[in-house]
């Protein structure tokens, strides 16, 4: 994968504007979470130009959407917050603490992912078998999800080397829609390659 950085891209932006061109500075998902677009604005204003933000559709709603995982479900959750796996200079972010009825998204953690679990169950309260999902490469032909806990959901990510672009979801709504195994009472986990089951016609 590519990666450019930011004084790459104004360097780019600024010759185009300064040759007279239209620009267009392409994102994914939604440029103002997480993705640096207010500073960018900024940036931009100090070459003179007022930029048009389109909006976009953040993984944070759309990952889980295609891995089938609604981030809030009647009577399972009735809250969603976002998180960044990075705080401020590398840092770890502030924890949020358990709630039954809420949906917690990460995005760009997947890589500190058994520390991430391990602060959440001891510092914040989440019980060790709170579900989390992964959802890896959201959208993409090789997109790939895998369900577990918090309690092996790092070992399971290890085991099937899961890695970036990759989206976390914790809560209940994780096994919403999986198909539990009625016999043992237990819902799926580990990869999982068809999260709604096939209906025959």
């Amino acid at each position: 994968m590519f990666f450019l950085t930011d004084q790459k891209i104004y360097s780019w932006v600024k010759e185009g504007l300064d040759a007279g061109k239209h620009v267009i500075r392409l994102k994914i998902g939604d440029p103002f979470v997480f993705g640096r677009g207010g500073e960018e604005v900024i940036k931009f204003r100090s070459f003179g130009v007022e930029p048009n933000v389109i909006p976009g559709v953040s993984a944070a709603f759309s990952a889980p959407l295609l891995g089938s995982i609604p981030v809030t479900h009647r009577g399972v959750s009735n809250q969603v917050v976002m998180c960044t796996g990075y705080g401020r200079n590398g840092t770890s972010p502030d924890l949020i603490q358990f709630h039954k009825e809420q949906t917690i998204v990460f995005l760009m953690a997947v890589g500190r992912l058994r520390e991430l679990c391990n602060n959440l169950v001891n510092l914040a309260g989440y019980p060790l078998r709170t579900p989390v999902a992964i959802v890896e490469r959201a959208g993409c032909p090789d997109q790939r999800s895998i369900v577990g806990n918090m309690k092996n959901i790092a070992d399971l990510a290890e085991d099937y080397d899961i890695k970036p672009p990759s989206t976390i979801i914790v809560g209940d709504v994780v096994n919403v829609l999986l198909q539990s195994d009625e016999t043992f009472d237990e819902t799926v986990g580990g990869l999982v390659t068809r999260m709604i089951p096939e209906v025959n016609t």
